[in-house]
C-alpha cells in the first residue's frame, strides 16, 4: 500500500507575515461603532421578520 504524501501548508497568520501590505490592520472607533450597529440591526431584523411571518400566517 502506498502512503499519501502530505503537502506543507503555511498557517502563519501573524501580522509579521503580511509585511508587504504596508498598512496596519487597526480598527478605528468609528469602524467599531458601525460593527456594533450592524450587529444590533441584524439581531433586531431576524425576530422582526419572524414576527411578520407569524402575523401573516406562515
Amino acid at each position: 500500500m502506498k502512503s499519501i504524501a502530505s503537502r506543507h501548508v503555511s498557517t502563519n497568520w501573524s501580522p509579521s507575515a503580511r509585511k508587504g501590505q504596508g498598512k496596519s490592520a487597526t480598527l478605528t472607533r468609528g469602524a467599531m461603532v458601525v460593527d456594533v450597529v450592524l450587529v444590533l440591526a441584524w439581531g433586531a431584523t431576524i425576530p422582526g421578520l419572524m414576527w411578520l411571518g407569524v402575523a401573516s400566517g406562515f
